[in-house]
C-alpha cells in the first residue's frame, strides 16, 4: 500500500461522522513534513469550497507511536476567503517519544 493510501485510509478510520469535515471545507494531503527550519509538523491543505469567508477554522491531530497517544497538535487560520486553500504547517512538539503516526482528532470551523 502506498504512503498516500496509508495516510488516506488512517484518516478514513480516525474520522468519526461527529468529527468529518465540516460543510464548506476540503481536508486532503495530511501528512508528516519539516518546516524549513527543520521542525517535524504536520502539514495538509484545507480549502474553503464555499461562497463566504471563515471566520475560523482549527485543527487537532493526536500524535500516535505504537498506537498510544504521545501529543497533540493544532493549527488554526482566521479569514479564510472563499475558494482559498490555507497549508497547514501543524509543529511535532514531544518530549520523550517521536510519533510515528497521527491521527486528525478535530477539524472545525467558525462562520
Amino acid at each position: 500500500m502506498s504512503k498516500t493510501l496509508l495516510i488516506a485510509a488512517l484518516m478514513a478510520v480516525s474520522i468519526s461522522p461527529a468529527s468529518a469535515a465540516p460543510v464548506g471545507v476540503t481536508l486532503s494531503d495530511l501528512h508528516f513534513g519539516r518546516s524549513d527550519q527543520g521542525v517535524r509538523e504536520i502539514e495538509g491543505v484545507v480549502k474553503n469550497v464555499s461562497h463566504h469567508t471563515l471566520r475560523q477554522v482549527y485543527i487537532a491531530v493526536n500524535l500516535l507511536k505504537n498506537g498510544m497517544v504521545v501529543g497533540y497538535t493544532t493549527d488554526i487560520v482566521f479569514d479564510l476567503k472563499p475558494h482559498e486553500e490555507w497549508h497547514i504547517a501543524a509543529p511535532c512538539h514531544t518530549r520523550i517519544f517521536k510519533p510515528t503516526h497521527f491521527s486528525l482528532d478535530q477539524l472545525s470551523v467558525v462562520e
